[in-house]
C-alpha cells in the first residue's frame, strides 16, 4: 500500500511538472491578471498607485517579455512581487510563471 502511495506523489509531482511547462501565454496571462496588473497596469485599479511602480505594465505578452527578468527575480525567485503577497499568488502559480518565462526564446 506504501509503495502506491508513493507512486502515486511521484505521478502527481511528474504531472505538475509537466504542467507548469507547457503554459499557454493565456493561462499565464491570467495569472497575471489575477495577481500584478492591479498595480502594473497602464491606469492601475490598486488604491495605492496612480502610475505603474517603476513604469512596469503587464498587460500583455509583449510587455511579460520585455519584462521578463524583473519578473523571474522578483516573483518567482525571490517572491518579493506580489507586494506582501497581498493577491496570495500560489507556488504552483509562480512555477508555472517562472517555467513559461525560463521558456522565452
Amino acid at each position: 500500500m506504501a509503495v502506491r502511495a508513493v507512486v502515486a506523489m511521484i505521478f502527481a509531482a511528474t504531472v505538475l511538472h509537466v504542467y507548469a511547462g507547457s503554459a499557454s501565454d493565456a493561462e499565464v496571462l491570467a495569472i497575471v491578471r489575477k495577481h500584478c496588473v492591479t498595480c502594473h497596469a497602464a491606469k492601475p485599479t490598486h488604491e495605492s498607485f496612480q502610475e505603474a511602480p517603476k513604469t512596469i505594465i503587464l498587460e500583455t505578452v509583449v510587455d511579460l517579455k520585455r519584462h521578463s527578468a524583473t519578473i523571474y527575480a522578483q516573483t518567482v525567485q525571490t517572491k518579493a512581487m506580489p507586494l506582501g503577497n497581498q493577491t496570495n499568488m500560489s507556488d504552483d502559480e509562480r512555477a508555472t510563471l517562472g517555467q513559461w518565462l525560463k521558456d522565452l526564446p
